[in-house]
């Protein structure tokens, strides 16, 4: 289950990761990212930073200019009410793909939260309709019960099917689908999370993997699905799946895979161990790569998105994001334009959220044209957020 909560011994910013249930500290270690921190904005106002500098691989040549501009003024009283936010949209050109990727810790239905997520299901649900993404990596999404309890699913909704009934609810459609809602192992095996999903839009993208839910007549299947690596002295208990999946743009015929990650959690305040996390992370990042890499076809770009559960300043290392720079991959943070780049993807469901660069969900790109646009989505003061880690998209051109 959860890894046991630690505080890291040189900590310059007290985050404590709700989702994962570990603490996690900054080191002394500088962040890469080119963009100074801005006086906090309105509760009602987003941060949007136009730069020339680089953060990752991608190359930007646009002038540095830093503006506010003003998000949806409309506010979610309570849980029974739907989240209302700006809807941007996404454009598309004949010879290319011009498509808005995002990743989504939605926080699993078993946690012990002020709100269930069954009270939180159309806020989520609304928070990914209001940025239209065509692909979503999604995290903490599992296939057991919507209500957090352990047990059959017989008669009883799987929290993977309860988000697609959410979106059909907010959205008027059925647009929005995963690519698998049931386990990828056997009941009763002993394993971490299967929480890594891939949500897409089905009238924009067509599923090529062949991706079958059950193994007969039993409701599991391994199908678009991996095993992370864990370190010799690790229980299976502790083991992670992955998730990927290839899409072909039903106007373009443009080919991509998208991968869904959420890496080992754990932290700890002794460096040696948290070195040897680190190390893990970095492990977990190159297995998933080498095995979508050999089965793509050359020319085929990859969407590599989820909760890397590192940071850059993280004093042991940043292993998965560095391991896929060096492959190739772009990091999207690096866009031309990039709003709230200065606050952190998690917010702990905390009312305020201060400006910390700890960016633990990612979305990084191999073999795009160029990043248009990186948002993390949130409001500096919220009293009801839809989960403990903020929604992140990007407009890429594949």
């Amino acid at each position: 289950m959860r890894a046991q909560r630690v505080a890291a011994a040189t900590a310059v910013i007290g985050l404590v990761s709700v989702c994962c249930a570990v603490g996690i500290t900054a080191g002394s270690a500088s962040t890469s990212d080119p963009a100074t921190v801005k006086a906090a904005p309105g509760p009602n106002v987003s941060e949007t930073t136009t730069t020339s500098e680089q953060n990752g691989s991608n190359t930007l040549g646009d002038k540095v200019k830093t503006d506010r501009a003003s998000s949806s003024k409309t506010r979610h009283a309570r849980s029974s009410r739907l989240r209302a936010r700006e809807v941007f949209s996404v454009g598309e050109k004949r010879n290319s793909l011009t498509l808005r990727v995002g990743t989504f810790n939605v926080r699993t239905a078993r946690a012990q939260d002020d709100r269930s997520w069954l009270e939180r299901a159309n806020d989520v649900a609304r928070e990914i309709a209001s940025r239209n993404p065509g692909v979503l990596a999604v995290q903490e999404l599992g296939p057991g019960r919507a209500d957090g309890s352990k047990g059959t699913t017989t008669r009883h909704l799987r929290q993977t099917i309860s988000l697609e009934r959410s979106l059909q609810r907010v959205i008027g459609d059925d647009r929005y689908q995963l690519v698998r809602t049931t386990p990828y192992v056997r009941p009763g095996t002993d394993h971490g999370t299967q929480g890594t999903r891939i949500l897409y839009d089905t009238r924009k993208f067509k599923l090529l993997s062949s991706c079958p839910e059950k193994t007969g007549s039993k409701n599991y299947n391994p199908s678009c699905s991996m095993n992370l690596p864990l370190r010799s002295s690790d229980s299976e208990s502790l083991r992670r799946s992955a998730a990927y999946a290839k899409f072909a743009n039903r106007k373009t015929g443009v080919r991509f895979w998208v991968v869904s990650v959420h890496l080992d959690d754990r932290h700890s305040s002794s460096l040696s161990t948290e070195k040897s996390y680190n190390a893990l992370r970095g492990a977990q990042a190159r297995a998933v790569y080498l095995k979508v890499n050999g089965l793509r076809k050359s020319g085929e770009k990859i969407i590599y998105a989820g909760d890397f559960n590192s940071w850059q300043t993280n004093r042991a290392g940043d292993a998965p994001r560095e391991y896929l720079l060096r492959q190739g991959f772009s990091d999207t943070a690096a866009a031309a334009t990039r709003i709230n780049i200065n606050y952190p993807t998690i917010n702990h469901f905390n009312t305020t959220v201060t400006a910390k660069r700890i960016r633990l969900d990612m979305v990084m790109i191999k073999g795009s044209k160029r990043v248009l646009r990186y948002e993390n989505v949130m409001k500096r003061v919220d009293s009801s957020r839809p989960s403990d880690h903020n929604l992140v998209v990007s407009d890429v051109v594949l």
